[in-house]
């Protein structure tokens, strides 16, 4: 029993030892452990945004707007001094100060100034002619900075009927020449009117003798590519065509596409004059008109197709 005890004993302390170099060797293990790399947090480093430089934007004149003698105007770049009509020259100066190139816009009455036959004036800045926008009586007028007075003359100007010395510019060179530059302009100006006068005087007289021969038969054929929109107003060539009374209209079809050519219009639909139906490829419909007048026409499979026949 004794040897019992004493095997139990030296059982129990190997036992022991051997559980404590177990838990040694796993202790060892564990301190020796390196974690992986792949759980150490990463930093980027990101540059700040570039930041970039607007200038302030230049300032723009605020325009002025005014009346002056029932004369109304806005001005943009410059301030008005005064606004004065000049019976005497049929005119009105335009005083001002200027610093910034700008622009004058004024609207003239028929008391204040009396423009030519063809209702224009004549515009000078500082002595210079200058070119300008007319609309009705309201003109728009361009001047550069620093510039100091605008002129706008009218009829009375033109007539050259004022001795120069009179109107009070002798001592005014760039007046002078100014208004030696607006009589020429005027002349110039008058002639070129006659001429074109002219040469609608002659247009329309060729017209009417073209009217009186108008044709007995003539033919009309659809633009190339006229199946799709694009060829208005000129879908028909010609668009427009004259014939004399009891003269025939050939209508062929030249186009890829088939095509009507039927009276009336698209917005108001056939009026039963003539109706050629569908004309296909290199096919042809004749119309005889007997009875003076207008003939509007169109397609009606591509209704943005129209024309007119004329019949004298």
């Amino acid at each position: 029993m004794a040897g019992v005890d004493k095997f139990g004993v030296i059982f129990s302390v190997a036992f022991v030892a051997a559980m404590i170099i177990i838990m040694a060797t796993v202790l060892q293990t564990d301190s020796s452990f390196t974690p992986s790399t792949d759980s150490t947090p990463t930093q980027t480093y990101s540059p700040p945004p570039t930041q970039t430089y607007s200038p302030p934007p230049t300032p723009q004149a605020a325009p002025q707007t005014s009346s002056s003698d029932n004369l109304k105007y806005t001005i943009r770049g410059g301030i008005v001094d005064s606004v004065s009509p000049d019976e005497n020259h049929n005119a009105v100066k335009i005083m001002m100060d200027s610093r910034l190139d700008g622009q004058l816009t004024i609207t003239l009455t028929s008391d204040s100034v009396t423009p030519f036959d063809d209702g224009t004036y004549f515009v000078t800045v500082d002595g210079e002619e200058v070119e300008f926008t007319q609309v009705g009586k309201r003109l728009t007028i361009d001047f550069m900075a620093n510039s100091q007075k605008i002129m706008i003359y009218g009829e009375g100007y033109k007539s050259g009927g004022h001795d120069m010395n009179s109107m009070g510019h002798s001592d005014d060179s760039k007046e002078h020449e100014a208004m030696m530059a607006a009589d020429k302009a005027a002349a110039d100006k008058a002639a070129a009117d006659k001429a074109a006068a002219d040469k609608a005087a002659a247009a329309a007289a060729k017209a009417a003798a073209a009217a009186a021969k108008a044709p007995m038969a003539l033919t009309i054929e659809p633009v190339a590519g006229s199946g799709a929109p694009g060829c208005e107003p000129e879908c028909y060539s010609p668009s427009t065509a004259t014939i004399s009374a009891g003269g025939t209209v050939t209508f062929t079809n030249t186009d890829t596409a088939p095509h009507t050519s039927t009276s009336g219009s698209a917005a108001n639909g056939p009026d039963g004059v003539f109706d050629t139906s569908l004309i296909m490829m290199n096919a042809s419909f004749d119309v005889t008109l007997s009875d003076a007048g207008t003939y509007p026409y169109f397609c009606m499979v591509h209704p943005w197709m129209e024309g007119t026949v004329i019949v004298e």
